[in-house]
């Protein structure tokens, strides 16, 4: 957990009654991508995995397709050399070729996916239905979600950090991710099965917050088929699961969940 959480002096009120307090954050920094000697973009994250982080938004972004795509990946320490400032990615040109990836205009903060696309046929759109003959069963969700927060540990000393899980539709864990953005912590997991090859292997995205577009676009990069959040999904976040083949589960909590679309892979039984 070095480099992700920092201590700091606060003034804790309880009651109306005020002391001092030392309090634990989640650590949030910015990082520099460049691809091929050229900045693509600056992101907000929690410092650490972020040869992942990198890998699964240029995966996401649909920049790379296959592990080797990432020729080369170095890690540019900042100036008191405990964290990563800049990773530097070396693609071969035929990767790039025909893609607009130096226009993102502006930062992208840890809230946002979409932030510096240029135009709308930049969004991303599978090339197929997703789908699968595989079922969920609603009584998994809440060992799905306490597999996940068994692994929260960034969480567990801040309150500050989301999650992202991926696992099988049998309860495997496969990766478990923590970052202060939500996209962040699923561009994470998803980097990290990329980067090893095993992301055909997963079936369920678990989200520690709401579900929006971005969101649902990087689960459908992945073409994982099942979604299930803590919280709420957007009006876009539903269509769009609707209409790729994706099954969207939200307000899985307090053993009750909410299925938005594709209920039929859904059953109430173990």
């Amino acid at each position: 957990m070095n480099g992700q959480i920092r201590s700091v002096s606060a003034t804790r009120i309880v009651q109306g009654e005020s002391r001092h307090s030392t309090e634990t954050l989640t650590q949030e920094a910015a990082l520099q991508i460049r691809i091929n000697g050229q900045s693509y973009t600056v992101t907000m994250r929690t410092p650490g995995n972020d040869r992942i982080l990198v890998a699964g938004l240029l995966f996401t972004e649909g920049i790379v397709s296959r592990p080797d795509d990432l020729i080369d990946m170095r890690e540019i320490a900042n100036a008191s050399g405990d964290t990563t400032l800049i990773v530097e990615v070396q693609l071969p040109e035929a990767a790039l070729t025909n893609k607009r990836i130096f226009n993102r205009s502006i930062t992208s903060s840890a809230s946002c996916g979409v932030c510096g696309k240029i135009d709308l046929c930049d969004l991303v759109i599978p090339a197929s239905q997703i789908s699968t003959s595989r079922k969920i069963s609603i009584l998994a969700i809440p060992e799905m979600f306490d597999s996940m927060r068994r692994h929260q540990s960034t969480f567990d000393a801040t309150g500050g950090s989301h999650a992202a899980a991926l696992l099988t539709v049998d309860d495997e864990v496969l990766c478990v991710q923590e970052d202060i953005g939500r996209h962040n912590a699923v561009d994470k997991v998803i980097g990290d099965l990329f980067m090893t090859d095993m992301l055909q292997h997963a079936e369920v995205l678990l989200v520690s917050g709401r579900v929006s577009y971005e969101i649902v676009a990087k689960c459908a990069r992945a073409r994982i088929p099942f979604l299930l959040a803590v919280s709420a999904p957007s009006s876009l976040a539903v269509d769009f699961c609707n209409s790729v083949g994706i099954t969207l589960i939200g307000f899985c909590r307090d053993q009750r969940a909410t299925v938005y679309t594709h209920s039929e892979r859904v059953f109430l039984h173990s």
